[in-house]
């Protein structure tokens, strides 16, 4: 039989070889800002599974302070890359930048405008159309009205001479 005195021997040399590595590995990504800060790029340069690495806590937080230092010099850098501003070229460009906003809104204005004075043309011609077309309906109703009584009084003609042929033959 083995000693198990000798298998825990040989955990903690495993352990601590992984553990310099890992140490490596994170000193190599805070090194080079081409490699990513992630268990998958800290895993593909051990070796180990990410689930190995995600039972250490350490290896975690170096991550997270390596991403946080990376913001912060992206941030540094990107402030100090900004010129000092000159306030006349600032309110310069405000002011062209409202100039242009208002020749915008004036031109909208103006064809909705436009617009309007169109259908306002248009609703005239309707009540123009519309009166048009009572009127022409008032005399076409004036018109069958009177053609209604023409046809009564032929029908009572009508009547009398059928009446009065009828008396004829009879």
């Amino acid at each position: 039989m083995s000693d198990p005195r000798a298998f825990d021997q040989k955990n903690k040399e495993d352990f601590d070889q992984y553990t310099e590595l890992l140490a490596e590995a994170l000193l190599n990504i805070a090194a080079d800002d081409s490699m990513k800060a992630t268990v998958a790029e800290l895993s593909r340069m051990t070796g180990m599974h990410r689930n190995t690495i995600r039972m250490r806590v350490w290896p975690l937080e170096r991550l997270e302070i390596i991403k946080e230092n990376r913001r912060i010099e992206f941030l540094r850098k990107k402030v100090s890359n900004k010129k000092p501003v000159d306030p006349l070229v600032v309110l310069t460009d405000k002011l062209e930048a409202a100039r242009v906003e208002v020749l915008h809104w004036f031109t909208e204005a103006k064809i909705a405008d436009d617009a309007a004075q169109t259908n306002e043309q248009k609703y005239q011609d309707m009540i123009g159309s519309r009166d048009t077309y009572k009127s022409l309906l008032a005399d076409a109703n004036k018109r069958l009205l009177d053609s209604q009584k023409e046809i009564d009084k032929l029908k009572q003609v009508i009547s009398i001479l059928e009446a009065a042929q009828a008396e004829k033959i009879a």
